[in-house]
């Protein structure tokens, strides 16, 4: 998918200019290390991490744009049985408008088409926005850990088979 255009619901045709979601490029390394600070502090990824999942070919690293800016991000790792949806991240300025919502939902299609037959993640559980965004979408908590301080839990999403949704 070279580029998808993503309405949001806060999105009025002729009203704002519409999220463009295409995959990322070595041009938006800062962008994206950058976001990533904004979002997790501390916890966030290093330059070498972006730069890796900007460039394997098989991670799907999508970024969506506002006003020429990444406004939000993602990295799936479509490994098989189960793809792994490593990083999602909203700017604070642009929260609560749909766009991890798309973020999502576009993993789970591309998780789909790799064939993967489960989709997890990793979220604070702190994070309630986060949470019931991922529950919303059909993902259930599996387990739940100690991680940087924090209290943490992975999510799975079923894709595929004989009792998938």
């Amino acid at each position: 998918m070279a580029c998808q255009n993503f309405l949001t619901p806060a999105d009025e045709p002729g009203t704002r200019t519409a999220a463009v979601g295409r995959r990322a490029r070595p041009s938006d390394l800062a962008a994206l290390v950058a976001l990533d600070r904004a979002c997790f502090g501390r916890r966030a990824w290093s330059a070498r991490a972006w730069r890796e999942a900007v460039t394997v070919p098989e991670w799907a690293t999508i970024v969506i744009e506002r006003d020429g800016a990444i406004a939000a991000a993602s990295v799936l790792i479509p490994d098989l049985p189960r793809a792994c949806l490593a990083s999602i991240a909203v700017a604070p300025e642009w929260r609560r408008r749909g766009l991890g919502h798309a973020l999502v939902r576009d993993a789970i299609a591309r998780a789909r088409a790799a064939s993967a037959r489960w989709l997890a993640l990793e979220v604070d559980r702190a994070n309630r926005g986060a949470v019931g965004l991922y529950r919303r979408e059909g993902f259930a908590v599996s387990r739940r850990f100690w991680e940087d301080g924090c209290w943490r839990q992975e999510m799975l999403r079923r894709l595929g088979g004989a009792c998938g949704v």
